[in-house]
């Protein structure tokens, strides 16, 4: 007898919506939002929980997909730190 998968509920997603980076499915918290605030700045997955109001669930599926995928994540955040930087110089 083959084992029964049981789900969580929680999914992560590359879609159109918020640029082709992966996000937590049903919202726009993008997993690299998820993995800043945690494993660089230290917050408690309770605490990334509660400041993005989502669930425990999807704080540990968000650093699961990093851990899994770690240099999508970093590429993400790289492209995303330039493009931050290029619109500051384009401001100034």
């Amino acid at each position: 007898m083959k084992p029964k998968v049981l789900e969580i509920g929680v999914k992560i997603v590359r879609d159109k919506l918020m640029g082709g980076v992966a996000r937590i499915a049903g919202t726009r918290i993008r997993v690299m939002d998820v993995v800043e605030q945690h494993l660089f700045l230290g917050s408690s997955p309770e605490y990334v929980s509660k400041a993005f109001d989502i669930p425990l669930a999807a704080v540990y599926e968000a650093l699961a997909f990093y851990y899994q995928h770690p240099e999508e994540v970093r590429k993400d955040i790289k492209n995303h730190e330039e493009f931050v930087e290029k619109f500051r110089k384009q401001l100034s």
